[in-house]
């Protein structure tokens, strides 16, 4: 079988999620199938800049090392999140110093790898999709306010100018969340900050969403005139509200599973003009971060590789075009 990067050589960057272990264990199915891998966590603010003015890039550094010595593409993620900040960011500052504290984290670490990462997610999930909120409640609005993206993305562009700048998040297909996505980086574009792209997260399941629910997304987005990643891409066996166990997924879950990335895929070559990446948010079935989310401790099977390292039907699927 030849390598699911060779096979859409054409088409757009098919990248993954790493960290320091799967980039030795998983290291042959990376080197084979994927041209781009994304820091699952280790370039996230609280890995980099734990305590204030403390940078450890140890585990970046042998991730981004690794990519170096198999050529292989790197995305930077995340700049700027509500999650895995460390609350010494928000602590005893005013607007000011919140954005100097940014500033300072963003040149610091964005300059170390400006050769390496051929793009960065500059904010992550600052959308509200629960509420009738259109931003995310958080210290960044708090104390910034609803225009911190701006401060953000702005800062981004002086900081790394030959690096694309997306907006990254997930629940992209659903409404009302797709639409305030949508608009609030139609504003960003209509008012002049430089973002190049959106970051689809993708973060499915077997049962949802449904099929026209995304063709109605990707034409929506679509309408930007800016780049599209499909950036931390899964397929949970399980409905997001099941809560059950499973000792091993059926071979109906596994058929629907494969249809769902067949399908998907198929759209996503349909859009390979406006598509620049897409990258499944981890490897195989032995590591992913879904095995403790939404359900702590519970196995789940979303990727296209088993727990053997072996293709599952999901690969065998998105390769048959």
């Amino acid at each position: 079988m030849i390598g699911l990067k060779d096979k859409y050589q054409s088409y757009f960057k098919i990248g993954t999620a790493v960290n320091t272990k799967t980039i030795e264990t998983h290291a042959d199915l990376i080197k084979k199938h994927f041209n781009s891998i994304t820091c699952e966590n280790d370039t996230k603010f609280g890995s980099i800049q734990g305590r204030k003015g403390d940078f450890d890039f140890t585990k970046a550094d042998k991730i981004v090392q690794f990519a170096r010595d198999n050529k292989i593409a790197m995305r930077g993620h995340t700049f700027t999140w509500h999650n895995q900040t460390p609350d010494w960011v928000f602590e005893n500052v005013d607007k000011d110093g919140l954005l100097e504290n940014l500033k300072t984290h963003m040149s610091i670490l964005g300059k170390r790898y400006e050769q390496d990462f051929y793009c960065w997610d500059v904010v992550n999930e600052a959308i509200e999709d629960k509420s009738d909120l259109y931003f995310r409640e958080s210290p960044w609005t708090e104390i910034i306010g609803e225009d911190f993206m701006d401060y953000a993305f702005r800062y981004a562009r002086d900081i790394l100018p030959n690096t694309d700048l997306y907006y990254n998040d997930y629940n992209e297909a659903e409404i009302p969340k797709r639409d305030k996505i949508y608009e609030a980086v139609k504003s960003m574009k209509d008012r002049g900050i430089p973002i190049d792209g959106v970051g689809l997260q993708c973060h499915w399941s077997v049962y949802h969403p449904s099929l026209d629910h995304i063709k109605s997304a990707f034409e929506k987005y679509s309408k930007l005139g800016l780049k599209l990643q499909i950036t931390e891409m899964d397929v949970s066996v399980f409905a997001h509200d099941n809560l059950d166990k499973l000792e091993k997924p059926s071979e109906k879950i596994l058929e629907l599973q494969a249809k769902v990335y067949g399908d998907v895929f198929a759209i996503f070559r349909e859009h390979k003009d406006i598509i620049d990446n897409v990258t499944l948010w981890g490897v195989a079935d032995d590591a992913t971060w879904l095995d403790n989310f939404p359900v702590f401790n519970r196995k789940n099977w979303p990727l296209l590789f088993d727990e053997q390292h072996k293709p599952k039907e999901a690969l065998l699927r998105i390769m048959d075009f």
